[in-house]
């Protein structure tokens, strides 16, 4: 099992500084976040994607995903930089591109919905040319928030390679059955996050400083015999990220092997 970071949790500093700090910790791989300004999709090249590349391959790292959430951006920025990092996937060798949907309206939530299972639909399309999975993760307060939200859109958008990217943190918090939730994804569970969380409060923490089992999450990922990469998705602005990187790791490796 290779155990991943994401980029976002180190803010905005230098990615090569980023990359160091990852592997320096001892994690075998890494998700690129494309919300870090050295990562904007419409500045990088090809070039550059070369650079980071061999980088990577310096460090001994694997790149598990790349993603962009781009929740806080104008939605035409939105929409220009997440087909710009499509266009930059097979640079970077990525398997996996990781998006979310957009803030819910409540007025318009019925709308949001056909837009976000046509726009999913469109985005795999150009993925499967590229050899790539679109894997849709569910946050609290979008619209698509849970588990039983994605396995909707899997079967309403049925491309075969739109998969789930299972945040173990975003279930707590909006009360998934995780047994439930595992099993129903099956293997079209592309991609996991990991952080734990405390009192329903959407504030991903440390594991083992909340309220997840995560005996109980490796067993259920072990049922189903899960192949791919666990990713520690630790918040920018929590401290110093550089120590919060080291500090998951050894967190997680103690509470996933008791």
């Amino acid at each position: 099992m290779k155990i991943g970071y994401r980029t976002v949790g180190f803010g905005d500093r230098p990615i090569e500084d980023i990359l160091r700090a990852i592997a320096e910790a001892g994690y075998d791989s890494v998700e690129l976040c494309l919300e870090t300004p050295d990562l904007n999709p419409l500045k990088l090249t090809v070039e550059r994607v070369g650079e980071l590349k061999a980088l990577l391959d310096e460090l001994g790292l694997s790149l598990c995903a790349i993603s962009y959430h781009g929740v806080a951006d104008q939605l035409e920025e939105r929409r220009r930089r997440t087909y710009a990092a499509i266009e930059l996937l097979p640079a970077f060798g990525a398997s996996v591109y990781v998006v979310a949907s957009r803030r819910e309206e409540p007025a318009r939530l019925h709308a949001q919905w056909d837009e976000a299972v046509q726009l999913y639909c469109e985005l795999a399309d150009l993925l499967a040319g590229k050899g790539c999975q679109l894997a849709v993760e569910p946050q609290p307060g979008l619209v698509i928030r849970n588990t039983d939200d994605l396995i909707k859109v899997l079967r309403a958008c049925d491309r075969p390679n739109l998969v789930a990217n299972l945040d173990i943190a975003h279930a707590k918090v909006t009360g998934d059955d995780l047994n439930w939730a595992v099993y129903q994804l099956g293997q079209r569970l592309g991609h996991v996050h990991i952080a734990d969380v405390s009192g329903g409060v959407h504030e991903h923490l440390v594991p083992g400083q909340g309220e997840i089992d995560f005996g109980e999450v490796r067993e259920v990922l072990e049922g189903i015999d899960y192949q791919g990469a666990i990713v520690l998705d630790m918040p920018a602005g929590s401290g110093d990220p550089a120590n919060v990187c080291r500090e998951a790791l050894a967190a997680f490796r103690q509470v996933w092997n008791d």
